[in-house]
């Protein structure tokens, strides 16, 4: 089994914010099962992992490209542009946040430091999104799109309330969509902090919670 790294949560008010818990590259590709690795432009790529349930959603990270079931986006001079959900996105980060269009609507997405704690918050597909992170916590909704059978249905939020912290950095709690509570679990792999700015990593965290994995009740709906 891949040996996990213990990692540190880094400092809210630096230029780089780890948003989440951290994990290995290696114990990431581990635990999140299925793999993009296969393409050759993200061979040596890192995997960030979002589990609800016994389901887990991914997106391999190898600069320029951000890939995953759902998403194929690629960064050039501060802009994704690519697809979410096959509807085309065009995304501008700064150090104010991120701006631009995403699948389904505008996005117009802020980012706050406190003396301990970072709130993310504005607009995510026309609809709004806020999260509070702090050293322990990390809570807040996001909209998503229901998309079961290949039916584009109305927009939802989840919610997202990870109140602890494994001991390989990883965050852990429970999150609820359709209504349904799931325990939830989520990895980003602290090497990613080398390649990405804050605001980059805000966009890319903000599209893999936007399109969390479907459950098997879930599906029903």
């Amino acid at each position: 089994m891949p040996r996990r790294v213990r990692t540190v949560f880094r400092g809210l008010d630096g230029a780089l914010c780890v948003l989440l818990g951290l994990v290995s590259a290696a114990s990431g590709l581990a635990a999140c099962g299925g793999s993009n690795m296969g393409l050759q432009e993200l061979k040596g790529g890192i995997e960030l992992g979002v589990r609800r349930g016994a389901a887990w959603t991914t997106l391999t990270v190898k600069p320029p490209y951000v890939i995953g079931p759902r998403t194929n986006l690629k960064l050039e001079r501060g802009v994704f542009s690519g697809n979410i959900d096959g509807r085309g996105v065009k995304l501008y980060v700064d150090e104010s946040g991120v701006h631009g269009q995403g699948p389904f609507g505008n996005v117009n997405v802020e980012i706050f430091d406190g003396p301990d704690s970072m709130t993310i918050e504005g607009t995510w597909n026309d609809s709004r999104v806020h999260f509070k992170v702090t050293e322990d916590s990390f809570r807040g909704t996001i909209p998503v799109w229901n998309n079961n059978a290949g039916l584009l249905r109305d927009v939802e939020s989840c919610q997202y309330v990870l109140d602890k912290v494994d001991v390989d950095g990883s965050r852990m709690g429970f999150s609820t969509c359709n209504n349904l509570p799931e325990d939830t679990r989520i990895e980003v792999p602290a090497a990613v902090q080398d390649w990405l700015t804050r605001p980059e990593l805000t966009a890319i965290l903000l599209a893999l919670l936007s399109s969390p994995p479907t459950t098997y009740l879930e599906r029903s709906f």
